[in-house]
């Protein structure tokens, strides 16, 4: 039976860390085969209080580690030094997992599988649950790396790996500020097959201050550059899937100069679309360009 490692970033979130860790006490996997690791990125908050609060009580092996704030990447990195487990799973400290997520899940990684994910449900800040959250968590077996290149469907905490797929990739790029995670399993994700439990074991909650939608050009241009990046780097894998790429590229560049427009960041977006047409060419980008260079005339006062 594998011994996991439970690695959990987290920055001033005491008031939800511990109802994160809570669910992974509640998991039905055997807890002696089960050690949480907790790395606080330099909080201000009562998270040190919170955790030493939950080891008293809590039936498995926990340990707790601070360091000087340096993001996510280098938090999950940290954790990973620490781990012990022959396989990692990642919780970050405003999520939680049902409990039987784990007992699911480590049956699916064997010889050719490095990475289990599985399904899941939005909840916003207060726990409520979103209906119509636009995004789509798709499910793929096998060869993941072309479905993850072209739509990033794969959530941290929903992520089991084996502990040789960790060390074969090399951890998370700490020099990312925000999209760590898609670089980082993009790499898993050319050297490992992986597969999914379907079933909804991950409760991702969606706070409108994280980072990525704080800042979402920063996230976008991030992504955008781990793509391009991706294709310098395995050009083997660009010639092959040439067409999808350029439509990849080209639909984010579109879909991000949308997003500039209705901020009213006319200038940027005009330089994204115009991207997007030299990527792959779009009726609707060429269209919106248009639209952006020449605004409707503004209504002549009454």
């Amino acid at each position: 039976m594998r011994t996991v490692s439970v690695v959990v970033p987290t920055y001033n979130c005491a008031e939800r860390l511990t109802r994160a860790l809570d669910s992974v006490v509640a998991q039905t996997y055997p807890h002696d085969k089960l050690e949480l690791v907790v790395v606080d990125d330099g909080s201000t908050d009562d998270t040190a209080e919170q955790v030493q609060a939950f080891k008293r009580r809590a039936q498995l092996e926990v340990r707790h580690v601070r360091q000087q704030n340096a993001g996510p990447a280098a938090a999950r990195n940290h954790g990973l030094r620490l781990a012990r487990g022959d396989a990692i799973a990642f919780l970050d400290a405003d999520d939680r997992w049902l409990p039987e997520k784990l007992e699911r899940q480590l049956p699916l990684l064997r010889c050719s599988v490095a990475l289990v994910y599985c399904g899941n449900f939005f909840v916003d800040a207060h726990g409520r649950r979103l209906t119509r959250y636009v995004r789509e968590v798709p499910m793929h077996r096998g060869d993941i790396l072309l479905a993850l290149f072209c739509n990033f469907f794969l959530l941290t905490s929903a992520v089991l790996l084996t502990r040789a797929a960790v060390m074969a990739t090399g951890g998370f790029n700490e020099r990312l500020p925000v999209g760590e995670d898609y670089e980082f399993f993009l790499r898993v994700a050319r050297a490992f097959h992986a597969d999914h439990v379907a079933h909804p074991l991950l409760v991702r909650c969606v706070r409108p201050d994280s980072l990525s939608r704080r800042d979402f050009a920063l996230d976008a241009r991030v992504d955008l550059e781990t793509l391009n990046g991706f294709l310098r780097d395995h050009p083997e894998f660009a010639r092959l899937h040439r067409h999808e790429a350029a439509r990849r590229i080209a639909d984010y560049r579109y879909d991000f100069a949308w997003r500039l427009l209705a901020e009213n960041r006319r200038g940027e977006a005009i330089v994204e679309l115009l991207r997007s047409l030299l990527a792959c060419s779009s009726v609707a980008a060429a269209r919106t360009l248009l639209r952006a260079l020449v605004p409707l005339p503004a209504k002549a006062p009454a």
